[in-house]
């Protein structure tokens, strides 16, 4: 029988690797044992996960209980979904949301589904790691939108002052969404930052499988709020995710939600914590002092090498896996099913790597692009006619897609914004040093038809 994916991701699984990356659950340790048995319909036993009546209701109330919410959601479809539907139940076609500039691009293809503006609040670039940190003052952006959106944490383990952003937010009137998607583990320790929800968003998601031992689509969406309209999101969670939901995929999210009131991420800190005090004394690895102390973000700066390089190294001659790279840093998630030998295995791999390393003599310079508003709407670029240029002649032309590095899924370029040279050299420059770029095919980009 031929069968090359599942062949392939068996192979994987059989080497027993050392997972730094997502799901939390980490190739499967943390997962309960019977979750397969789960994998049923629809039926008047099981109930209906979009018509919650007595276990998959009292599920739902657990989890508004933990997070403190008006009411909560268990989905299947990720923190995608969860987007969706916040957008959905916070504004209508012709109004205007007003999003971080590191957004996942899950909330511009929204945006362009719906015919929804999108204005972007830009973020101040760390010039030492070289990724977006704080957001500008709100207050500058938010006259004339109908609601905001951020992203806390961000990939890096950075999060934004929440509560203020949320008083500044309702001063207008308008909701906060948060696209909490690495914050999920927040309640289980008080050495986390506070969850969203209780920081006064008035809608959050989090992905329950970055970092809990969820299976993958597994996520959590929370609503605490007057500003949003309940009828609306809940017909939205019906309209975006498919109307057979994986009962494996929910059943783990339940499961995840139980772990989560007992704790547990203490010791993990803890280890965490060690691990970043070793490898300062050891190594010249810098160490982003982030909100996560269980995101690790490890800076290659003062080597000559780049952050997908050491990726590439710890996957093919260490069997370890990270969840991502970029030019200076490699990213590492760390949960509870991770151990005390995965973390000195890593140690040990990474002061092996960096004891051949030649010292880097010149900085990276490189300015990030900056974000664009769009010319166009999201809505009217998806729909227009469009054609494909080569990258290098698409200068001046309005995107019809948008383009990242994925991971981490933020765009470079935006559907429906102006094509600049600053980010046609930069899409190059992270191409050639190894990244991995979606919207651009055989080096070719859709733009709108002029």
């Amino acid at each position: 029988m031929n069968t090359p994916l599942y062949t392939r991701i068996l192979d994987y699984y059989k080497q027993n690797r050392i997972s730094f990356a997502m799901p939390g659950h980490k190739n499967g340790r943390g997962l309960a044992n019977e979750l397969i048995n789960c994998d049923v319909t629809e039926l008047t036993y099981t109930e209906n996960l979009h018509h919650p009546r007595q276990f998959v209701k009292e599920s739902k109330q657990l989890l508004s209980k933990l997070f403190k919410s008006d009411e909560s959601f268990i989905i299947t479809g990720g923190s995608t979904a969860g987007i969706q539907a916040m957008i959905t139940a916070s504004l209508k076609p012709g109004q205007t949301l007003l999003a971080a500039s590191d957004c996942h691009m899950s909330v511009i293809n929204t945006c362009a589904l719906l015919g929804i503006n999108l204005r972007f609040i830009p973020k101040e670039i760390n010039s030492e790691y070289l990724i977006p940190t704080k957001l500008k003052n709100i207050s500058e952006y938010i006259h004339g939108v109908d609601a905001v959106i951020i992203t806390s944490p961000t990939y890096y383990g950075l999060c934004a002052d929440v509560k203020s952003l949320a008083e500044v937010c309702h001063m207008n009137n308008i909701p906060l969404l948060v696209d909490e998607a690495h914050g999920a583990h927040f309640t289980a320790s008080k050495k986390f930052p506070e969850p969203a929800i209780i920081s006064g968003a008035d809608a959050v998601c989090q992905s329950a499988h970055k970092t809990l031992n969820a299976l993958t689509g597994a996520a959590f969406l929370h609503i605490k709020s007057k500003l949003i309209n309940y009828n609306r999101l809940k017909k939205a969670l019906y309209m975006f995710q498919t109307s057979s939901p994986s009962y494996v995929i929910a059943a783990s999210a339940d499961t995840a939600r139980a772990e989560l009131e007992q704790g547990g991420w203490d010791e993990m800190c803890e280890l965490c914590e060690e691990f970043r005090k070793r490898l300062a004394e050891n190594t010249e690895i810098k160490i982003l002092d982030n909100d996560d102390c269980t995101r690790l973000v490890l800076c290659f700066k003062e080597y000559d090498i780049t952050g997908f390089e050491i990726e590439e190294m710890l996957a093919e001659s260490y069997q370890t896996d990270v969840e991502m790279a970029d030019l200076l840093n490699v990213v590492l998630i760390v949960t509870p099913s991770n151990t005390a030998s995965d973390m000195e295995k890593l140690y040990l791999s990474l002061v092996s790597i960096t004891a051949s390393l030649k010292k880097r003599s010149k900085a990276i310079e490189i300015d990030l692009p900056p974000a664009f508003d769009g010319v166009i709407s999201p809505h009217d670029a998806f729909f227009s006619d469009t054609k494909m240029l080569p990258l290098e002649r698409s200068c001046g032309k309005i995107s019809a897609v948008t383009v990242t590095s994925y991971p981490p899924g933020i765009p470079i370029i935006y559907i429906g914004a102006k094509i600049t040279a600053e980010q046609v050299d930069y899409i190059k420059y992270l191409e050639k040093k190894g990244a991995e770029i979606t919207g651009i095919n055989e080096g070719c980009i859709e733009v709108v038809y002029d």
